[in-house]
């Protein structure tokens, strides 16, 4: 009976072992985030509001014949996409689709990457409609017909980090409001309260920031809380890959002609381009706090709105801001979040993972050599053999500014990998070399 006791003692450890195993994060997940998950009715609401191109097709009844959330309409196949590698920007996504796509089951006959999340309804970009249209092309409905367990990706990078320059699909009222706000105040007939004011060319429309602020989606609801209100049902599955985020500013800065433009095509003007960008966000942060800045920086005040570009690249890197939305709307077996120099150091290891997380069966050895193949397209080496290394004194400016944000983000993913301390050289205190940037230009 001892023995027997025993033998029950160690098969409970040994189960209690395995429950806590299974019930701790993988690396680049968080078992629940606190970010307030809106109830759907309310979701719903902001979305015939916001765009009732969507909302018209909502809730979707998704067929369970295929793997791929597909429907049928008027006896058409429409599908829409399973998966999303979401960014970040210039982070190394397109070099990873191009070898997911070395496996059978994933799709390759449709845009991967149409930004629709978060493009403007009326530009390009389209209304819903042509969104299912670019998944549900002939060839790609072929191919989910011929194969149900084939998959579809969206690869837009820049659904990650979205800030209000890049969400006009949901905030593209707030400038139709503000439009319309400062016509009637140049107009003819101004409100009462405002009309002289109005007659001022130098009055900044500081009304008008309220106004279109009131018309626009709320805060809490951004391209997560819209993927997965369209989505219900279909449990998306999310990539995120992320590049340190002083290296990537540095990267941005070069891949994008107007901030060598303005500031200098060399080293010396990206640290006038990160003095006058910190700069800028410090002063919004101060007076509308670090989260509301990074989503909706330009539309605070005038103060924001004439900022270059709205510090858009600076805060693309807070990726801090972004995670906690993500983790709410997915749940956190089905995202994955890795770190670009892990990626580009090892592709293959990291794009099995990502086959693993979309339940796609081992590859074949002739899928495996394909994904391989590719040469690598790192932004990061593109920008190295063009433009060198950052200088390290400015480098090393721009780490500390953002070092509580990957803090934070470590927290968010109980992952010390990602505050990228591995990355760095060593810290010495020291005010020497401090770039003459950290003044505003």
């Amino acid at each position: 009976m001892r023995r027997s006791g025993g033998f029950l003692l160690l098969a409970i450890f040994l189960i209690c072992l395995i429950k806590w195993k299974n019930a701790r994060p993988t690396s680049g997940q968080r078992p629940e985030s606190h970010f307030p998950v809106l109830p759907m009715r309310q979701r719903l609401r902001i979305v015939e509001q916001a765009a009732p191109d969507v909302r018209k097709y909502l809730p979707i009844p998704f067929d369970e014949e295929f793997d791929n959330p597909c429907f049928r309409n008027d006896s058409r196949l429409l599908c829409l996409p399973a998966f999303f590698v979401a960014g970040g920007m210039q982070c190394g996504v397109p070099d990873m689709w191009s070898r997911l796509t070395a496996h059978a089951h994933v799709g390759d006959h449709h845009d991967a990457a149409p930004h629709w999340w978060t493009n403007h309804p009326r530009s390009t970009a389209g209304f819903f409609d042509r969104y299912l249209s670019l998944f549900s092309n002939a060839k790609t409905v072929a191919q989910i017909q011929a194969e149900p367990r084939t998959l579809l990706g969206d690869v837009s990078p820049a659904s990650l980090a979205f800030v209000m320059a890049e969400q006009l699909r949901l905030h593209y009222q707030f400038l139709d409001a503000f439009d319309a706000c400062y016509r009637q105040c140049r107009g003819h007939s101004p409100p009462a309260q405002l009309a002289a004011r109005c007659k001022s060319r130098e009055y900044h429309m500081d009304h008008c920031y309220g106004e279109a602020t009131s018309a626009t989606a709320p805060l809490a609801f951004n391209v997560p809380a819209l993927m997965a209100t369209v989505l219900h049902g279909a449990a998306p599955k999310v990539v995120v890959l992320l590049r340190e985020p002083a290296v990537r500013l540095w990267v941005a800065f070069h891949f994008y002609g107007q901030y060598p433009a303005r500031y200098g095509k060399h080293a010396r003007g990206w640290e006038f381009y990160f003095g006058n960008q910190s700069a800028a966000w410090a002063a919004c942060a101060d007076v509308h706090g670090s989260h509301a800045c990074a989503l909706r920086f330009e539309g605070h005040s005038h103060v924001q709105a004439d900022v270059y570009y709205h510090c858009d690249q600076l805060i693309k890197g807070m990726y801090s801001e972004f995670v906690p939305e993500w983790q709410a709307y997915v749940r956190p077996q089905r995202l994955l979040v890795l770190r670009s120099e892990d990626y580009f150091e090892r592709p293959l290891r990291s794009v099995r993972r990502v086959w693993r997380l979309l339940g796609l069966r081992a590859p074949t050895d002739a899928e495996r050599v394909a994904a391989e193949r590719p040469t690598p397209r790192d932004e990061a080496q593109q920008v190295r053999d063009e433009h060198g290394e950052p200088p390290a004194a400015a480098l090393a400016a721009v780490r500390r500014f953002y070092r509580p944000f990957n803090a934070r983000l470590a927290e968010q993913l109980d992952d010390p990998a990602f505050t990228w301390e591995d990355r760095q050289p060593p810290q010495v205190e020291t005010t020497v070399g401090s770039p003459p940037s950290l003044r505003a230009r």
